[in-house]
Protein backbone atom coordinates (compact mmCIF):
# COMPACT_ATOMS: atom_id res chain seq x y z
CA UNK A 1 0.00 0.00 0.00
CA UNK A 2 1.19 3.41 -0.80
CA UNK A 3 2.18 5.73 1.77
CA UNK A 4 0.16 8.89 1.96
CA UNK A 5 1.85 11.88 0.19
CA UNK A 6 0.70 15.53 0.77
CA UNK A 7 1.87 18.24 -0.64
CA UNK A 8 3.45 19.87 3.25
CA UNK A 9 5.50 16.81 3.39
CA UNK A 10 7.03 17.32 0.55
CA UNK A 11 7.80 20.87 1.36
CA UNK A 12 8.90 19.90 4.77
CA UNK A 13 11.33 17.39 3.04
CA UNK A 14 12.38 19.92 0.50
CA UNK A 15 13.31 22.55 3.42
CA UNK A 16 15.02 19.89 5.34
CA UNK A 17 17.25 19.09 2.77
CA UNK A 18 17.81 22.83 1.93
CA UNK A 19 18.89 23.27 5.44
CA UNK A 20 21.50 20.42 5.58
CA UNK A 21 22.84 21.84 2.08
CA UNK A 22 23.27 25.59 2.90
CA UNK A 23 25.02 24.35 6.63
CA UNK A 24 27.26 22.58 4.28
CA UNK A 25 27.98 25.24 1.87
CA UNK A 26 29.45 27.07 5.13
CA UNK A 27 31.18 25.01 6.29
CA UNK A 28 35.07 24.94 5.56
CA UNK A 29 35.88 21.59 4.98
CA UNK A 30 32.72 20.60 3.04
CA UNK A 31 33.99 17.26 1.31
CA UNK A 32 34.66 15.72 4.76
CA UNK A 33 31.01 17.21 6.64
CA UNK A 34 29.06 15.83 3.54
CA UNK A 35 29.24 12.22 4.91
CA UNK A 36 26.97 13.90 7.58
CA UNK A 37 24.37 14.86 5.32
CA UNK A 38 24.41 11.25 4.01
CA UNK A 39 22.91 10.01 7.44
CA UNK A 40 20.29 12.69 8.01
CA UNK A 41 18.93 12.32 4.29
CA UNK A 42 18.92 8.35 4.58
CA UNK A 43 16.78 8.84 7.89
CA UNK A 44 14.56 11.32 5.88
CA UNK A 45 14.04 9.10 3.15
CA UNK A 46 12.91 6.15 5.48
CA UNK A 47 11.53 8.33 8.10
CA UNK A 48 9.00 10.63 5.90
CA UNK A 49 7.63 7.63 3.89
CA UNK A 50 7.86 9.37 0.33
CA UNK A 51 8.86 6.26 -1.09
CA UNK A 52 6.43 4.95 -3.36
CA UNK A 53 7.15 1.34 -3.27
CA UNK A 54 6.99 -0.06 0.21
CA UNK A 55 8.74 -3.12 -0.76
CA UNK A 56 11.18 -1.22 -2.19
CA UNK A 57 11.59 0.88 1.25
CA UNK A 58 13.24 -1.86 3.31
CA UNK A 59 15.41 -3.14 0.30
CA UNK A 60 16.81 0.62 0.22
CA UNK A 61 16.86 0.74 4.04
CA UNK A 62 19.00 -2.11 4.53
CA UNK A 63 21.41 -1.24 1.40
CA UNK A 64 21.63 2.38 2.50
CA UNK A 65 22.53 1.49 5.96
CA UNK A 66 25.39 -1.33 4.81
CA UNK A 67 26.32 1.74 2.42
CA UNK A 68 26.74 3.88 5.28
CA UNK A 69 28.43 1.57 7.58
CA UNK A 70 31.09 1.26 5.13
CA UNK A 71 31.50 5.19 4.54
CA UNK A 72 32.70 5.26 8.16
CA UNK A 73 36.46 4.62 6.73
CA UNK A 74 37.38 7.69 4.93
CA UNK A 75 39.35 8.06 2.45
CA UNK A 76 38.36 4.97 1.10
CA UNK A 77 34.88 5.60 -1.08
CA UNK A 78 34.45 3.27 -3.83
CA UNK A 79 32.04 3.99 -7.27
CA UNK A 80 28.69 3.02 -6.18
CA UNK A 81 26.90 0.06 -7.12
CA UNK A 82 23.48 1.65 -7.98
CA UNK A 83 22.43 -2.18 -9.11
CA UNK A 84 22.13 -3.31 -5.56
CA UNK A 85 19.05 -0.52 -5.60
CA UNK A 86 15.88 -0.39 -7.08
CA UNK A 87 15.11 2.51 -9.54
CA UNK A 88 12.85 4.26 -7.24
CA UNK A 89 11.47 7.41 -7.68
CA UNK A 90 9.52 9.91 -5.52
CA UNK A 91 6.58 11.09 -5.45
CA UNK A 92 5.94 15.06 -6.20
CA UNK A 93 9.40 15.29 -7.58
CA UNK A 94 9.92 14.95 -11.15
CA UNK A 95 13.46 13.60 -12.05
CA UNK A 96 14.94 12.96 -9.45
CA UNK A 97 16.02 9.17 -8.37
CA UNK A 98 17.98 7.18 -6.04
CA UNK A 99 20.94 7.63 -7.78
CA UNK A 100 21.12 11.27 -8.73
CA UNK A 101 21.18 11.64 -4.76
CA UNK A 102 23.65 8.73 -3.75
CA UNK A 103 25.91 10.96 -6.98
CA UNK A 104 25.61 14.38 -5.73
CA UNK A 105 26.23 12.67 -2.17
CA UNK A 106 29.76 10.42 -2.84
CA UNK A 107 32.49 13.29 -3.29
CA UNK A 108 35.69 12.67 -3.18
CA UNK A 109 37.38 12.77 -0.17
CA UNK A 110 39.50 15.30 0.50
CA UNK A 111 42.32 15.12 3.06
CA UNK A 112 41.69 17.59 6.01
CA UNK A 113 45.03 18.67 6.09
CA UNK A 114 44.78 20.81 2.64
CA UNK A 115 41.71 22.26 3.60
CA UNK A 116 42.25 23.92 6.98
CA UNK A 117 45.62 25.87 5.51
CA UNK A 118 47.09 27.75 8.65
CA UNK A 119 43.00 28.04 10.75
CA UNK A 120 44.56 25.25 13.51
CA UNK A 121 48.10 27.11 13.92
CA UNK A 122 48.39 30.45 15.78
CA UNK A 123 48.04 33.77 14.68
CA UNK A 124 51.32 35.74 14.71
CA UNK A 125 51.32 38.01 18.41
CA UNK A 126 50.93 41.64 18.52
CA UNK A 127 54.76 42.29 18.71
CA UNK A 128 55.56 41.27 15.41
CA UNK A 129 54.01 44.60 14.59
CA UNK A 130 57.19 45.96 15.50
CA UNK A 131 59.47 46.30 12.58
CA UNK A 132 63.47 46.88 12.99
CA UNK A 133 66.23 47.07 9.89
CA UNK A 134 69.09 47.23 12.32
CA UNK A 135 68.08 45.30 16.02
CA UNK A 136 67.81 41.43 16.24
CA UNK A 137 65.75 41.31 18.96
CA UNK A 138 63.28 44.38 19.01
CA UNK A 139 60.57 42.43 21.07
CA UNK A 140 62.19 42.57 24.65
CA UNK A 141 59.74 39.71 25.30
CA UNK A 142 60.79 37.36 28.02
CA UNK A 143 59.08 34.06 27.40
CA UNK A 144 60.54 31.74 30.42
CA UNK A 145 57.14 30.44 31.84
CA UNK A 146 54.68 31.37 28.74
CA UNK A 147 51.59 30.04 29.79
CA UNK A 148 50.63 29.81 26.13
CA UNK A 149 51.07 26.83 23.87
CA UNK A 150 52.02 27.96 20.20
CA UNK A 151 51.46 25.89 16.61
CA UNK A 152 53.83 26.64 14.27
CA UNK A 153 53.86 25.44 10.96
CA UNK A 154 57.47 24.11 9.82
CA UNK A 155 56.60 21.94 7.03
CA UNK A 156 57.76 23.92 4.38
CA UNK A 157 61.86 23.89 5.35
CA UNK A 158 64.38 23.77 3.65
CA UNK A 159 67.94 23.08 4.55
CA UNK A 160 70.24 26.11 4.23
CA UNK A 161 72.69 23.83 4.65
CA UNK A 162 73.01 20.26 3.61
CA UNK A 163 76.66 19.42 5.19
CA UNK A 164 77.60 18.17 8.94
CA UNK A 165 77.26 20.04 12.29
CA UNK A 166 80.74 21.61 13.10
CA UNK A 167 79.69 23.12 16.26
CA UNK A 168 75.96 22.24 18.16
CA UNK A 169 73.87 24.56 20.35
CA UNK A 170 74.54 25.02 24.07
CA UNK A 171 77.18 26.30 26.77
CA UNK A 172 80.67 27.16 25.25
CA UNK A 173 83.17 27.21 27.93
CA UNK A 174 82.51 31.00 28.88
CA UNK A 175 79.29 31.75 26.84
CA UNK A 176 76.07 30.04 25.57
CA UNK A 177 75.66 29.43 22.04
CA UNK A 178 72.71 30.57 20.82
CA UNK A 179 72.61 28.50 17.20
CA UNK A 180 74.23 25.86 15.26
CA UNK A 181 77.07 25.59 13.14
CA UNK A 182 77.29 23.86 9.73
CA UNK A 183 79.65 23.75 7.57
CA UNK A 184 80.10 25.64 4.26
CA UNK A 185 82.97 26.46 1.41
CA UNK A 186 83.59 29.86 0.43
CA UNK A 187 80.89 31.23 -1.83
CA UNK A 188 78.49 28.45 -1.03
CA UNK A 189 74.86 28.78 -1.32
CA UNK A 190 73.22 29.97 1.73
CA UNK A 191 69.41 28.92 1.26
CA UNK A 192 66.11 30.54 3.09
CA UNK A 193 64.65 28.02 5.24
CA UNK A 194 60.87 29.04 5.24
CA UNK A 195 59.25 31.45 3.11
CA UNK A 196 59.37 35.33 4.52
CA UNK A 197 60.40 38.58 4.15
CA UNK A 198 64.10 39.55 4.94
CA UNK A 199 64.15 42.25 7.96
CA UNK A 200 68.23 42.53 8.44
CA UNK A 201 71.08 42.61 6.07
CA UNK A 202 73.97 44.31 7.59
CA UNK A 203 77.49 43.71 9.14
CA UNK A 204 78.48 43.16 12.98
CA UNK A 205 81.60 42.35 14.66
CA UNK A 206 80.54 39.10 16.17
CA UNK A 207 78.32 38.14 13.29
CA UNK A 208 79.79 39.20 10.34
CA UNK A 209 77.82 39.51 7.36
CA UNK A 210 74.19 38.26 8.42
CA UNK A 211 70.65 38.37 7.52
CA UNK A 212 67.95 38.02 9.49
CA UNK A 213 64.32 36.79 8.08
CA UNK A 214 60.90 36.71 9.49
CA UNK A 215 58.73 33.79 8.36
CA UNK A 216 55.30 33.48 7.77
CA UNK A 217 54.75 30.99 10.50
CA UNK A 218 55.83 33.51 13.19
CA UNK A 219 59.96 32.24 13.41
CA UNK A 220 62.77 34.34 12.26
CA UNK A 221 65.99 32.77 11.38
CA UNK A 222 69.61 34.34 11.48
CA UNK A 223 72.24 33.21 8.74
CA UNK A 224 75.68 34.41 9.72
CA UNK A 225 79.46 34.84 9.05
CA UNK A 226 78.47 35.04 5.25
CA UNK A 227 80.85 35.64 2.70
CA UNK A 228 78.42 37.85 0.73
CA UNK A 229 74.65 39.14 1.54
CA UNK A 230 72.32 38.20 -1.86
CA UNK A 231 69.43 40.00 -0.59
CA UNK A 232 67.88 43.51 0.50
CA UNK A 233 66.22 44.49 3.48
CA UNK A 234 62.39 43.83 2.68
CA UNK A 235 62.30 41.76 0.41
CA UNK A 236 60.16 38.76 -0.02
CA UNK A 237 61.91 35.46 -0.67
CA UNK A 238 61.02 31.93 -0.63
CA UNK A 239 62.26 28.64 1.10
CA UNK A 240 65.19 27.60 -0.87
CA UNK A 241 65.94 31.13 -2.09
CA UNK A 242 69.70 32.14 -1.98
CA UNK A 243 70.23 34.28 1.02
CA UNK A 244 74.00 34.71 1.21
CA UNK A 245 77.51 32.84 0.06
CA UNK A 246 79.13 31.07 2.58
CA UNK A 247 82.11 32.87 4.74
CA UNK A 248 84.03 33.24 7.24
CA UNK A 249 83.51 36.72 8.39
CA UNK A 250 83.01 38.36 11.91
CA UNK A 251 84.09 36.46 15.09
CA UNK A 252 84.50 32.96 13.27
CA UNK A 253 87.27 30.53 13.24
CA UNK A 254 86.62 28.72 9.29
CA UNK A 255 84.55 28.58 6.84
CA UNK A 256 80.76 27.75 8.30
CA UNK A 257 77.06 28.84 9.27
CA UNK A 258 76.00 30.01 12.29
CA UNK A 259 71.95 29.36 11.98
CA UNK A 260 69.57 30.55 14.75
CA UNK A 261 65.48 29.93 14.84
CA UNK A 262 64.29 32.70 17.25
CA UNK A 263 60.20 33.24 17.95
CA UNK A 264 60.01 36.86 19.31
CA UNK A 265 63.36 37.23 19.21
CA UNK A 266 63.93 34.45 21.37
CA UNK A 267 66.76 31.57 20.45
CA UNK A 268 64.73 27.77 20.08
CA UNK A 269 67.44 24.71 20.22
CA UNK A 270 67.53 24.34 15.85
CA UNK A 271 67.68 20.13 16.97
CA UNK A 272 64.48 20.42 18.47
CA UNK A 273 62.74 21.47 15.40
CA UNK A 274 65.15 20.21 12.33
CA UNK A 275 67.31 16.63 12.62
CA UNK A 276 70.33 17.71 11.22
CA UNK A 277 71.36 14.11 9.80
CA UNK A 278 68.71 14.03 7.26
CA UNK A 279 68.27 18.08 7.36
CA UNK A 280 63.74 17.42 7.71
CA UNK A 281 61.90 18.76 10.09
CA UNK A 282 61.08 16.06 13.25
CA UNK A 283 57.21 16.81 12.90
CA UNK A 284 55.35 18.95 10.29
CA UNK A 285 53.78 21.01 13.12
CA UNK A 286 56.51 22.77 15.95
CA UNK A 287 54.80 23.35 19.28
CA UNK A 288 56.42 26.61 21.45
CA UNK A 289 55.86 26.39 24.91
CA UNK A 290 57.40 27.18 28.56
CA UNK A 291 59.33 23.95 27.77
CA UNK A 292 61.06 24.97 24.83
CA UNK A 293 63.09 27.88 26.61
CA UNK A 294 63.80 26.01 29.87
CA UNK A 295 67.27 26.79 29.26
CA UNK A 296 66.92 29.57 29.96
CA UNK A 297 66.96 29.37 33.66
CA UNK A 298 70.37 27.78 33.53
CA UNK A 299 72.16 30.27 31.73
CA UNK A 300 70.90 33.14 34.33
CA UNK A 301 72.46 31.30 36.97
CA UNK A 302 75.36 31.95 35.02
CA UNK A 303 77.93 34.72 36.34
CA UNK A 304 80.55 36.77 35.08
CA UNK A 305 83.46 39.12 36.39
CA UNK A 306 84.46 42.28 33.57
CA UNK A 307 88.01 42.43 33.87
CA UNK A 308 89.59 45.90 35.28
CA UNK A 309 92.67 47.46 35.21
CA UNK A 310 94.96 45.68 37.13
CA UNK A 311 92.47 42.54 37.62
CA UNK A 312 94.60 38.70 37.16
CA UNK A 313 93.18 35.56 37.89
CA UNK A 314 94.22 35.34 41.60
CA UNK A 315 92.49 38.84 42.23
CA UNK A 316 89.34 37.46 40.51
CA UNK A 317 89.61 34.09 42.47
CA UNK A 318 89.77 35.84 45.45
CA UNK A 319 86.71 38.30 44.91
CA UNK A 320 84.77 35.62 43.57
CA UNK A 321 85.62 32.60 45.56
CA UNK A 322 86.06 30.29 43.22
CA UNK A 323 89.56 29.05 42.60
CA UNK A 324 92.31 29.90 39.61
CA UNK A 325 91.96 26.05 38.29
CA UNK A 326 87.99 26.56 38.03
CA UNK A 327 88.28 29.85 36.61
CA UNK A 328 90.51 28.83 33.65
CA UNK A 329 88.42 25.65 33.11
CA UNK A 330 84.88 27.53 32.95
CA UNK A 331 86.51 29.95 30.13
CA UNK A 332 89.03 27.69 28.74
CA UNK A 333 92.32 29.42 29.23
CA UNK A 334 95.19 29.35 30.94
CA UNK A 335 96.87 30.42 34.08
CA UNK A 336 99.10 32.37 32.03
CA UNK A 337 96.61 33.88 29.60
CA UNK A 338 96.80 37.65 29.30
CA UNK A 339 93.26 39.36 30.50
CA UNK A 340 92.13 41.73 28.15
CA UNK A 341 90.65 44.87 30.26
CA UNK A 342 86.64 44.66 29.31
CA UNK A 343 86.90 40.96 28.77
CA UNK A 344 84.01 38.73 30.64
CA UNK A 345 85.04 35.73 33.14
CA UNK A 346 82.90 33.50 33.96
CA UNK A 347 82.36 32.19 37.93
CA UNK A 348 79.20 30.14 38.26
Amino acid sequence: MLQRQTESSQCLWETMCRQEESSLNRTPNTQILMHRGKYILATLLLSAGIIANAGAQTKLGSGIRKLFSKEKKEAQCAPLDYSRFPKTTFIGIKGITLENILVDLHPVIVPIEDKIEFSDFSDLPDEYNIWSNSSINPYNVSLVGMKDTVKIDVSGYCPPSEKYVTSNWGFRKWKFHYGIDLKVHRGDTVRCAFDGTVRITRRERGYGYFVVVRHDNGLETLYAHLNKILVKNDQRVKAGEAVGMGGNTGRSTGYHLHLEFRYLGNPINPNDIVNFETHKVHKPVFVVNAGTFAYKAEIDKIRYWTVKKGDTLGRIAYRTGVSVNKLCQLNGIKKTTILRIGRKIRYT
